[in-house]
């Protein structure tokens, strides 16, 4: 704090907290007022439905994400399944096209 050396410098101070508390109140009252506002029970059920509304929103979007995760794991799993069925097919067919060659290179002996 610094030293008061005359009398107008006291009523300047004064002056300068007075308004400095007048500013303090009058945010104080704003505040008050946004409170009283937002528990109303009309303003308070508005809010909540907004909320349940973003909520729906996302919950929409993480679903729509979680079925696309889903289905990519199901088409790799059913790709891998008919890869492998195909390639048991294709060696089958091989096996049996060698026993049919085999069988007919024996005759010609």
């Amino acid at each position: 704090m610094r030293k008061i050396k005359h009398m107008e410098d006291i009523q300047r101070e004064k002056m300068r907290l007075r308004i400095l508390q007048l500013e303090q109140e009058k945010a104080i009252r704003n505040h008050w007022n946004e409170v009283k506002e937002q528990l109303q029970p009309g303003t308070l059920f508005r809010n909540q439905l907004a909320e349940l509304k973003q909520t729906k929103k996302e919950e929409g979007n993480l679903l729509s994400v979680l079925l696309n995760y889903g289905a990519a794991y199901l088409s790799h799993r059913l790709t891998e399944k008919a890869g492998q069925k195909i390639e048991s097919t294709v060696q089958q067919g091989l096996e049996k096209l060698t026993e049919k060659m085999n069988t007919v290179l024996n005759k010609k002996k």
